[in-house]
């Protein structure tokens, strides 16, 4: 954390509105709704604004059964002979609610930027005067805190560091970007890494302005249990080998995410161990890599299961014996937390955020060979060092604790309002 004092001050009521440049099912999206939540169990009131889809899913009614809480800006948008067909997104990784191949923001065509732009300015003034925030918390230094700072809100910007890929990929958002910046009260970011980020990409942004707020996991649904798995696997309709050691990756099936890395790397895994890897995440391979890439990926004993329900991911990371995170570039990694949080040690890679907090091991990124290696290693461990890792890797997810966070982000808050 950084040296600003965390001494709880008076604890007055706030309401602030949270806003993501997407639905869940993402990291981003993860931060804000465990941020909403635990804000309502402290007794302060919160919402939160994001654009949708509108496709369907298991957890599609939670969301828009509670129109109070969830302030939803639903795609196809269509007006004036203009047409948004889904929102768009910053970087080029899959969605799990939106088009294959969907459109970023670099994408669209100077009209279609300003018709964007007019519609998000547009549903940000209807959540406020609905919810008559005391303060605004924009996930991502992008739009929403752009056009925060452009109605004078007061208001904070998370950096997720897709935000920061996004600055780079997209040249045109830059200026949007550095304006949202330059105007927020606070900049939260959510590891050490991506910190550094901010302080490099937007000239301006002083490092007190800069919080260092890591990020949690939801400790409800990620806990260590005994679990039936014959049951998960009958209810996933996959017949799987009885004793055959179970590895786990949740995240996009991506370039950015190091799927290719993995599926490289099991080649050689297969060579040591006979394993099963269980992937689960939005995307496909065929749309993110091409036929050449693919002929180099080795396919024996993989599952891809798609976007599932965190409930079932625990249950998987609880059957497995070790999950990986082979991503090329990480903000921070709550699916490294969220195993951890069952037992569960990662392998990961030295890429941004993980290596301050993974239990397990660390390898450097793109590197097939290292990362079969340390998966083959810790499958190869003796039961009782195997058993002591687990405990140490549930014992570091337990002090990723939200309340804390957002004990931060409170004290922020009230600073930012002259609350003390």
């Amino acid at each position: 954390m950084d040296s600003i004092s965390w001494a709880l001050w008076p604890q007055q009521t706030m309401r602030v509105l949270l806003t993501n440049t997407g639905p869940w099912g993402t990291g981003s999206a993860v931060v804000a709704d465990a941020v909403l939540q635990e804000l309502r169990r402290l007794g302060h009131a919160a919402a939160l604004c994001f654009p949708d889809a509108q496709f369907k899913s298991p957890d599609k009614k939670y969301y828009y059964s509670k129109p109070n809480l969830y302030f939803i800006w639903r795609f196809p948008v269509k007006r004036h002979g203009r047409v948004l067909h889904t929102f768009p997104l910053m970087i080029p990784d899959p969605h799990p609610r939106n088009v294959p191949r969907a459109w970023t923001f670099r994408d669209l065509s100077d009209e279609l930027l300003e018709f964007y732009f007019a519609e998000a300015e547009r549903r940000l003034k209807q959540a406020i005067d609905r919810f008559r925030p005391d303060i605004i918390e924009c996930q991502h230094i992008w739009t929403d805190a752009y056009l925060a700072r452009k109605m004078g809100w007061p208001y904070v910007a998370v950096a997720h560091h897709s935000d920061q890929m996004g600055f780079r990929y997209d040249p045109r958002m830059q200026s949007y970007a550095k304006a949202a910046a330059a105007g927020a009260s606070w900049i939260f970011a959510i590891s050490d890494f991506v910190k550094g980020e901010v302080l490099e990409l937007y000239p301006g942004v002083h490092e007190k302005q800069v919080v260092v707020l890591e990020n949690g996991y939801n400790q409800q649904i990620f806990y260590p249990r005994d679990c039936s798995r014959a049951g998960i696997f009958r209810a996933l309709e996959m017949e799987v080998p009885p004793r055959i050691p179970i590895v786990t990756f949740a995240g996009k099936l991506s370039r950015t995410k190091g799927i290719d890395i993995l599926l490289g790397a099991n080649r050689l895994i297969q060579r040591e161990r006979k394993v099963l890897l269980l992937l689960a995440g939005a995307g496909r391979i065929e749309d993110e890599f091409t036929s050449e890439e693919r002929a180099e990926f080795y396919w024996e004993n993989v599952r891809f299961l798609g976007p599932i329900q965190q409930r079932v991911l625990a249950k998987l990371h609880n059957l497995a014996s070790l999950s990986v995170m082979p991503s090329r570039s990480e903000g921070f990694g709550i699916a490294g937390l969220e195993a951890m949080g069952c037992g569960t040690p990662v392998v990961a890679t030295r890429s941004g955020g993980p290596e301050s907090f993974v239990v397990g091991k660390i390898v450097e990124p793109g590197n097939v060979e290292d990362l079969a290696a340390a998966v083959v290693e810790l499958l190869d461990l003796k039961p009782r060092v195997a058993r002591d890792l687990r405990r140490s890797a549930y014992e570091k997810a337990r002090s990723y604790c939200w309340r804390e966070i957002v004990q931060g982000r409170l004290n922020c808050f009230r600073e930012t309002l002259g609350l003390r």
